[in-house]
């Protein structure tokens, strides 16, 4: 795909330079001058790591572009002498398409995942914000719960989400969202009711709606939805503080084998109602970069039991050779349900980055060291485990 990317570039670029910097020359005919007004109503193409391919009109009423987000990742896990696993996995291969209408105002993107044993549908939403104030948002697409979650993949410091924010989070679901950026950015706001099914899945199988919101504050100056910011150079310090919620009315199910056919039956378990709250930091100043997250969660089952659980994780970069080689540590812990007595995790990672070509070509070391009290996740046993991962990012 690199030799294919880079011969189409080769043939686009000049193409692209020759369209938007070409001049006239001295004493040019007034045929010559009407050609040029007629190339700045035309179509300017672009081909490049940073941009992907697309193509947009002079003015700017139109633009689409297309890309690709691949990561290649080896990983070798083990628990004692043991390995629990090992081997190489294409981790993503994510073409996406975006087009752009009306001077950004109208948005559309769709995002499939070609890299799972079964393809799968990730993001399908068209937006529309007339002004940095206010906007809507519909289709299928990333929740707006917790900052990490709503930080692009391609710009996160580490290779995965921590598993803190995995297990509080709601992932990409289908709905409708508002959303928007006063003064200047300084305020943000996202409120969204969604369906609570998940992605690429129709309709509403719990007949209730999620609701999920988030604010954020960043008293200096915006604070972008970027965990590498130092790649651009030296950051200003600046902060930004979130406040995210879920109000969920579930309605659970299990599998249980009917004793008398010997088949396997889906249960309806007792309706409840899950209410999340989360909170997250992030500093950002010079070459250092600072994320805490923090979850609580409380789980009201119809018939009075209550449950509750929390979790918090914190990590930070620094690029120690400005814009090529960072540094960055995570610690975690999380009980998922305080009322049962074995299901604590604590996690500390390290984690050595190298920035060939800023995020869109890099590369990345990491150690996991995960303690486990109950075998709750089949990708590890219980007691402590340790993960080794190497991991490559293509992104145009």
């Amino acid at each position: 795909m690199n030799g294919c990317t880079r011969a189409l570039a080769g043939g686009l670029a000049p193409l692209a330079l020759c369209l938007s910097i070409s001049l006239p020359a001295a004493g040019a005919s007034p045929e010559d001058a009407a050609k040029k007004d007629a190339g700045k109503e035309g179509l300017r193409f672009h081909a490049s790591l940073a941009d992907g391919l697309g193509f947009k009109t002079a003015k700017n009423e139109f633009a689409v572009d297309a890309g690709v987000l691949s990561q290649i990742r080896f990983d070798l896990t083990w628990n004692g002498p043991r390995f629990v696993e090992d081997g190489f996995n294409v981790l993503m291969a994510r073409p996406y398409l975006k087009a752009r209408a009306f001077d950004d105002q109208v948005r559309f993107f769709v995002q499939p995942e070609l890299g799972t044993t079964s393809p799968k549908l990730l993001d399908l939403e068209v937006s529309w914000q007339p002004v940095p104030a206010f906007g809507i948002k519909v289709g299928q697409f990333l929740t707006p719960f917790s900052r990490a979650f709503f930080t692009p993949v391609p710009l996160l410091q580490f290779q995965d989400f921590s598993r803190v924010n995995e297990k509080f989070r709601a992932g990409r679901d289908t709905g409708a969202m508002m959303y928007g950026a006063p003064a200047g950015g300084i305020f943000e706001y996202y409120a969204g009711a969604f369906n609570g099914n998940g992605i690429d899945r129709g309709g509403n199988d719990d007949t209730s709606i999620m609701g999920i919101g988030r604010i954020a504050v960043n008293p200096l100056h915006p604070v972008p939805y970027d965990e590498t910011p130092s790649l651009r150079g030296a950051v200003p310090f600046r902060f930004a503080i979130g406040l995210n919620g879920i109000a969920d009315r579930a309605h659970p199910t299990k599998q249980q084998t009917n004793t008398a056919t010997g088949a396997t039956e889906t249960v309806p378990l007792p309706p409840e109602t899950r209410l999340t709250l989360g909170g997250d930091i992030t500093v950002q100043w010079d070459r250092l970069t600072f994320l805490g997250e923090g979850y609580l969660r409380r789980v009201y089952v119809d018939g009075g039991s209550v449950s509750k659980g929390g979790g918090l994780y914190g990590q930070a970069g620094f690029f120690v050779v400005p814009k090529h080689f960072e540094v960055a540590a995570r610690v975690g812990w999380m009980d998922p349900d305080t009322a049962k007595p074995n299901d604590e995790e604590h996690s500390v990672e390290g984690l050595l980055n190298g920035y060939v070509v800023g995020n869109h070509l890099k590369m990345g070391l990491r150690y996991m060291m995960l303690h486990i009290d109950a075998p709750n996740d089949p990708a590890f046993k219980p007691g402590t485990n340790h993960r080794l991962i190497f991991q490559t990012q293509f992104w145009i």
